[in-house]
């Protein structure tokens, strides 16, 4: 009988030993930091903004010393402030609702609160970059500011909100059919800041493909993404991008409603392709 119980003690520890080396292994797949998921230091946001160190894009020290990030003077970026110019009153968007596409770092949507709005829901498809503004959300003291992880071409298909204001900065020429984004733009929205890269006869690697969305045909020019796996890639969650003409960009918003157009900036030098910011607005009441 001692012996059976010592073989059965035996066994059990090899079962056991087998598990806790199953359950390691599942938690090591899950788990992309491993032992180094936990932090030895004082608790403090910059612990927070290292876990992604290198990758950001912002500058983050013009906030606090001791934060480390990226080049990019985004706080200073003068595009919220064309949206405040355009859509507010006395420099503020007291009040005002927003729908903000593709946050990136949520330095923007930090200057939207600093302006007064009064919620800003902001929709993120980047895993990495959606996790970033977390952090800066909780770095900062957002109050007024949300974040959501996913497509917002879907979001705009299915929302039944309308927003007093959509912000739609480097998005547009990420898209694999910015027509349905703009449509979806248009669905819920009577203003809207479109902040985009635009197609003309100097861009080059463009495969031209036609393209018809409710009544509208344009030319799509696509290309493949060949870098998405790179940290510093903030460009769209499909494998490819369809760029279309300044023109046809603009008679689009035009053809889903928002017929007056304000251009705000351009830029036919920048690189990889021109830029146009423009505001714009439906003057016809909007069908629910």
């Amino acid at each position: 009988m001692k012996g059976g119980s010592l073989l059965r003690t035996y066994a059990r520890a090899i079962v056991n030993r087998a598990r806790n080396a199953v359950r390691e292994f599942q938690a090591q797949r899950q788990s992309p930091f491993g032992a180094a998921k936990f932090e030895e230091r004082a608790p403090s946001h910059a612990n927070a903004i290292d876990i992604f160190a290198g990758r950001w894009a912002t500058d983050l020290s013009i906030l606090n010393a001791e934060w480390r990030g990226g080049d990019a003077n985004l706080i200073a970026d003068a595009r919220p402030d064309y949206a405040v110019q355009q859509f507010g009153g006395g420099g503020r968007l007291d009040g005002m609702t927003i729908l903000e596409l593709g946050p990136l770092e949520g330095m923007h949507t930090y200057r939207f609160e600093q302006r007064g709005a009064a919620r800003i829901l902001a929709i993120e498809s980047n895993v990495e970059a959606y996790l970033k503004c977390l952090i800066v959300k909780e770095a900062l003291g957002l109050k007024r500011a949300e974040f959501l992880l996913g497509d917002f071409n879907l979001y705009l298909r299915d929302c039944t909100e309308r927003f007093d204001l959509m912000f739609a900065c480097g998005v547009l020429y990420h898209m694999e059919d910015p027509l349905a984004l703009i449509r979806g733009i248009a669905r819920v929205t009577d203003k809207c800041l479109v902040w985009t890269h635009y197609f003309d006869e100097r861009v080059e690697g463009r495969v031209a493909v036609p393209a018809a969305v409710d009544g509208i045909e344009t030319t799509y020019y696509r290309a493949d993404y060949q870098d998405r796996a790179q940290s510093s890639f903030w460009g769209g969650n499909k494998p490819s991008a369809s760029w279309m003409t300044r023109d046809d960009i603009l008679a689009a918003f035009r053809h889903f409603g928002l017929d007056e157009i304000a251009i705000i900036l351009e830029d036919r030098d920048a690189e990889p392709g021109p830029t146009v910011c423009f505001a714009a607005r439906r003057t016809q009441k909007a069908e629910r």
